[in-house]
This record gives structure tokens, sequence and C-alpha cells, in this order.
């Protein structure tokens, strides 16, 4: 069965390559499947893909849909940490370990920051926030301060809705840092676990990776609840129970397209076109 896909996004011309999406559609234009890219209307589509790399997605960013095609993801239109964290503490709260501070916004908050316009002042208080978080009054770009207890959190940082503030429980096994991921398209997926020296895990600090099993049924059971039909989520084990420290709905793939595990993440689409 071919089908016409269209990728719903709030930037012009194809996505880059890294996304999830990009790299599945790969393997669905060799399957002979037609898919199109751009803020046009679902109307001359078969199924809609909502792919806008932003935490909060606005009524205006929608696609037209006068036909009613179905527009995966299309329920999922804020992922803003507040809204799910389950490790958030407040000011006067007894919680007396390691805390750590974060953007409410997805991926630091670095797709908005490149999506709008910044003055001068804005600039370089992010470039001064590198060396001196505390005196810039943001967070450094691209990471997330750990304090050793509640009380070493700046004034500064209760006053600002975009950022949360959360118990610091990482997984640990030997001397590394371990943060899991989940990722999924349809009825596909895959989770994995990466190893770091450092706190806050990410690809570019991690000194190792592992491919685990199926994913906890408590990630299945968040998945339903808030309707993603694709994504990411990042967790953690803590006393043998899942929690999630960040879910996104528009990932980048490191693995190439043409990789097994990207192969069968594509097949997923099978799951879809029954309600074409």
């Amino acid at each position: 069965m071919t089908v016409c896909l269209h990728v719903s996004t709030i930037e012009p011309g194809p996505l880059r390559e890294n996304y999830l999406i990009s790299r599945l559609a790969w393997h669905w234009e060799r399957a002979g499947h037609r898919i199109s890219y751009g803020a046009a209307s679902l109307a001359g589509a078969d199924l809609g893909i909502l792919h806008v790399d932003r935490t909060r997605v606005f009524a205006k960013d929608l696609p037209g849909n006068p036909k009613g095609v179905p527009l995966l993801n299309g329920s999922v239109l804020d992922i803003s940490k507040n809204l799910y964290s389950t490790l958030r503490v407040l000011p006067g709260d007894s919680w007396d370990g390691p805390v750590i501070i974060k953007s409410v916004l997805n991926c630091f908050g670095g797709p908005e920051w490149r999506g709008a316009p910044r003055g001068l002042f804005a600039r370089m208080r992010r470039k001064l926030a590198r060396r001196h978080w505390r005196l810039a009054q943001c967070l450094p770009p691209g990471d997330y301060p750990i304090l050793s207890k509640l009380s070493e959190v700046p004034e500064w940082v209760w006053e600002d809705p975009e950022l949360i503030v959360e118990r610091f429980l990482p997984e640990r096994e030997g001397e590394f840092y371990c943060l899991r991921g989940w990722i999924f398209f349809g009825d596909r997926g895959y989770t994995y676990r990466l190893f770091s020296h450092a706190g806050v895990v990410k690809i570019k600090s991690m000194v190792k990776s592992e491919i685990l099993g199926e994913p906890p049924p408590e990630l299945e059971a968040f998945r339903a609840a808030h309707g993603f039909d694709f994504g990411k989520f990042d967790y953690v084990l803590v006393d043998g129970r899942p929690v999630i420290l960040d879910v996104n709905k528009t990932p980048i793939l490191s693995a190439a397209p043409d990789t097994p595990r990207v192969k069968d993440l594509a097949e997923g689409l099978r799951s879809f076109l029954e309600q074409v």
C-alpha cells in the first residue's frame, strides 16, 4: 500500500538528516511512499506527522486538516518538564539531598533559543553563563547545574517559571553515571543505556553504551496516557523503578538510516496504515 505522508513542520524545506523522522523517511521513500514537508494543509495527504521542534506547539503551528487526516503525535502539544516531573522540589521542602536545576523546555531550551531573535545583552549573558551561571542568572547552555543541597539554589531560580528544580537521583554502575532511553515509532522501538563520568549524561560525554530489552511497563503506560505515537523517553532506574527525566517528540538519531535498528523502527509505519 503506497501512501502520501505529510510531515508538518514550522521550518521550510526538508528536515535535518539526523532527526528520527528523517532517518525513517529514508526507508519509507524506498518503499514507494510519497513524503512532503512544511506547514501546508493535510488535505492532500493520507497520513500526517506533526514535527514541530519546540517544547510547546500552539494552534498556529498545527496544519489545516479539513478532511480529518490522522495526524501522528497530534495530541502531544506540550512536553514542559513541570507537567510530568515526579522529582520536582520547591522552597521549604524537606529534601536534604542533591538537586539539579533544569529548563522546563526540551533539549535545554536550544530550539526556542535558536528560533527567536536575541539582542546583544542576551547573547553576552548566555556567553557569561558558560563560566559563571550564577552571576549571569541563567543556566549554562547545554548543561544543568547540580548542587549538593536545596539551600544552595539561588533565589532567582525559584522566580523563573521556565526553570525547575528536581531531586538529583542518578543511576550509578561502578564509576559511571547511567542514562536509559526508549525510542519508538508505532509498535516498534528499542531501549538502551549510556554510561558517562559526568552527572548529566549526554551523547558527547558518554564513554560506552548498550542495547537493552523491552521498556518498563510504566513507560508504556505513560506513553499511552499522553498520546505519543513516536518519540524518545529518557529515564533512570531508582531502587529498581523507572523514573522519567525527559520526553522528546522530535528526537534525533545518531545511527545511520541503513542500520537494522532504524530499519525496524521504520516498519512501525505499518501500525498506522490501518487508520488510512
